[in-house]
């Protein structure tokens, strides 16, 4: 039986690491790139609130969580849950079953879990989810995976696509499946099946788009024409393109972002937190944000590069695609770019569920990092 050729030796000796601190920080490029992007995090959820405490205090203790979950799972063998992931799944889609038919009281739509103390939305974690069992699945033989097995990750994808629109949220469930087709790009599925699927998905967009919602087809005729409209569907992204523009070079300063504290700028602590921070920092501080975010893609795609085992390959292609297509989709949103969806910044924006994800997410990776050397049957 032949072995993934992204593998190597199996005679290779198997590398137990110690637990310690140490091991943790083996990539500081990686964590010092989470560090900084938090700390700007924080400064504009400080600015968004008016310089209110409450929003500052809840989004550091759920980064602190994250933080001592990256040093404690970071630290467990690769070995001993690999296999685990893959059941995960199931997991996420009994939450998106739940959210569904046991909505949070008090919210407008069916997409958060209220458990008293804190709410939880459910289409977050599948974001982190889905490329790790996708990449459990994939790589529990040695063999590259059959028709079959692409054949099963694809219907898999499209029953969370199928649950987060049914919220409904069609941006969240367009870039999670995005996230899953990319693993399975790198999975080394043929360029054939994409070139397929574009032209059926060519054939079946007028269908499709006869199928949205009011209001999602409203945003798609604001993206190519925001002034159509300019006090109702089109103020999101007119007001936050005068922002965006408004900071200039160098940006008016922290804390002196006329857009936001005039509250012209909707959800400026959430999906628009790009749109506040180059107000107040300009382009200038926009560059190094994008520098940040590069170096901490880059890092994790070179994890996945030096890891000895196809699971941490795969992994961390997969979550370095999920970061760069949130980053480029916020980002490209805010610009006017592309259409408005419910994208959040990864890191930066407020939300337990995202930051307790990708933190989780960053987690792994630095898992793969400590074992990079050791090879998962």
């Amino acid at each position: 039986m032949s072995k993934n050729p992204l593998d190597y030796s199996l005679n290779t000796p198997l590398v137990r690491p110690r637990f310690s601190f140490s091991n943790f920080l083996k990539d500081i490029p990686l964590f010092s790139s989470i560090l900084i992007v938090l700390f700007f995090g924080f400064l504009m959820l400080y600015s968004a609130s008016g310089q209110s405490e409450e929003m500052l205090i809840r989004q550091m203790i759920y980064a602190l969580i994250g933080l001592i979950m990256m040093l404690v799972v970071a630290q467990l063998q690769l070995r001993s849950y690999k296999h685990m992931f893959m059941h995960l799944f199931w997991v996420g889609i009994a939450l998106l079953l739940y959210v569904l038919f046991f909505p949070g009281k008090g919210f407008t739509t069916n997409r958060w879990i209220d458990l008293g103390l804190l709410t939880f939305q459910p289409s977050e974690t599948i974001r982190l989810i889905l490329p790790l069992a996708i990449a459990s699945f994939l790589t529990r033989k040695e063999t590259q995976p059959s028709v079959k097995d692409w054949g099963v990750v694809f219907l898999g994808i499209f029953l969370c696509f199928f649950l987060i629109v049914k919220q409904p949220d069609l941006g969240t469930a367009i870039l999670i499946a995005g996230t899953g087709i990319s693993v399975m790009w790198l999975s080394g599925l043929k360029l054939k099946y994409f070139v397929y699927s574009f032209l059926i998905l060519m054939v079946t967009a007028p269908f499709a788009i006869s199928l949205l919602k009011p209001y999602q087809k409203l945003r798609v005729l604001t993206f190519f024409n925001p002034d159509r409209d300019p006090l109702g569907a089109g103020y999101q992204i007119i007001q936050s393109k005068i922002a965006v523009g408004s900071g200039g070079l160098a940006g008016k300063g922290f804390l002196k972002g006329t857009q936001g504290y005039l509250e012209f700028l909707p959800e400026k602590h959430t999906d628009f937190i790009f749109t506040l921070f180059s107000e107040e920092f300009g382009f200038v501080g926009s560059i190094f944000l994008l520098i940040l975010y590069v170096i901490l893609i880059y890092r994790i795609i070179l994890i996945g590069f030096k890891s000895r085992n196809y699971f941490g390959k795969l992994y961390c292609f997969g979550f370095a695609s999920a970061i760069f297509i949130y980053v480029m989709v916020n980002m490209s949103m805010v610009l006017g770019i592309l259409p408005i969806v419910g994208s959040p910044l990864p890191i930066m924006s407020y939300g337990g569920s995202s930051m307790l994800a990708t933190m989780m997410g960053l987690s792994i990776v630095m898992g793969c990092k400590i074992y990079a050397k050791e090879l998962i049957a």
